[in-house]
């Protein structure tokens, strides 16, 4: 989610924990912030007195904050990195009694396998994780976590399959309660579940199906949540281009592309790629032309 939602980071509540260590003498954000309470975290855990309770406690922020680092990480292009951090987060999950946090970790892997590894792999990988919290989890943890079944399934090829774990998602959403919901599923919101059909529509090429989702859904973002926004429209922009509607795809990648130069993200700097290679197909389109000149001037 992240997603996949891509998701956005804020320290969890869990991070109380540390309160026994000061904080940087400087503010640190993005992937050295969730490193900085990681490491707090651990330290407490290994250095520390405390009870049985407390023990379990940390272990589930550490899971927590392992996952965050490594969706993070992933999102800079350190996969093996990404990885390690998600393996450690499921490990630190299921010691402190967090099935679902362990699910997180597991079904955030899969997704970083669906979209650079073995697409295969990564079906039983989220099937794994969906399967092994379906008793513990709550049901939006079970909608993000299909979520990423869902994708796993597109990346495949598997039509009937992929439609199916959306049902899921839908199905699990909409008995969702909120209070009973772990912090880290705050982000899940039906704007995020409309991103993740529509990007799956597009991995499926049923562009009718894609492109009426995102439009509705892009519209939503604003140019403040600059990574998220400029991601989804590339996704917006592929399905564009799967109608031939190739103007307004150029209009889409373009703003995509503009959002991008702050965004710092190695996958939506991928997407970028993509999209100018589709893109060069059509000279002589001027809003295409006016793309690869923006996209020229950025390399």
């Amino acid at each position: 989610m992240l997603a996949a939602r891509d998701q956005h980071y804020r320290p969890p509540p869990a991070r109380r924990v540390c309160a026994g260590f000061s904080e940087p003498a400087r503010p640190i954000r993005g992937k050295a912030r969730v490193d900085w309470e990681l490491a707090a975290t651990t330290a407490l855990l290994r250095d520390a007195a405390y009870t049985e309770e407390i023990g379990k406690r940390l272990l589930v922020a550490i899971g927590e904050l392992a996952q965050v680092a490594g969706w993070v990480t992933s999102d800079a292009g350190h996969h093996a990195e990404a990885e390690r951090y998600y393996l450690a987060g499921m490990r630190a999950a299921h010691a402190g009694g967090d099935v679902a946090g362990a699910a997180n970790n597991l079904s955030s892997l899969a997704y970083q396998v669906a979209n650079v590894g073995d697409a295969r792999e990564a079906v039983t990988l989220a099937k794994s994780a969906y399967a092994g919290a379906r008793s513990a989890a709550t049901q939006t943890t079970k909608a993000l976590l299909a979520e990423r079944v869902a994708w796993a399934e597109a990346q495949v090829g598997d039509v009937t399959a992929a439609e199916r774990a959306l049902g899921t998602v839908e199905e699990q959403f909409e008995r969702r309660q909120p209070a009973d919901d772990p912090i880290w599923v705050y982000w899940l919101d039906e704007g995020e579940i409309d991103i993740m059909a529509g990007r799956v529509w597009t991995q499926l090429r049923r562009p009718l199906r894609a492109v009426p989702i995102l439009e509705k859904a892009t519209a939503g973002y604003s140019d403040e949540t600059g990574r998220e926004t400029a991601l989804y429209l590339t996704w917006l922009a592929e399905s564009l281009l799967q109608a031939n509607e190739v103007e307004r795809a150029a209009e889409a990648a373009t703003r995509a592309l503009r959002l991008s130069r702050k965004a710092g993200s190695s996958r939506v700097a991928e997407r970028l790629r993509f999209l100018r290679t589709k893109l060069a197909k059509f000279p002589g389109v001027p809003e295409v032309d006016s793309f690869e000149s923006e996209a020229s001037a950025s390399v």
